[in-house]
């Protein structure tokens, strides 16, 4: 699993805690979390498929959207060696 990945299943075990307002689903789906939150259904997407390299101010938005009123990015672990050598094969 790469680093992105672990980012992406990251944020989507906290999105999976939130539960749906508009559609009849246990969660909010990606696109409800997308509505009025400057956030894009595709974007949400690509970060929880490991795809995607979100800049802080997108991070923002999404913890927002998640409800969240603190983040600390550098709980998460993340080789930053690893990182770079990821970035270095593409």
């Amino acid at each position: 699993m790469t680093e992105k990945e672990k980012l992406g299943k990251h944020l989507l075990k906290l999105r999976q805690k939130i539960p749906s307002k508009e559609y009849n689903k246990e969660h909010i789906s990606q696109q409800e979390l997308a509505d009025n939150n400057g956030l894009t259904k595709h974007l949400i997407g690509t970060i929880e498929r490991g795809e995607a390299n979100p800049t802080l101010d997108k991070l923002i938005f999404l913890a927002k959207a998640l409800n969240l009123k603190k983040v600390n990015i550098f709980d998460l672990e993340i080789d930053v060696d690893n990182y770079i050598k990821e970035l270095k094969k593409k």
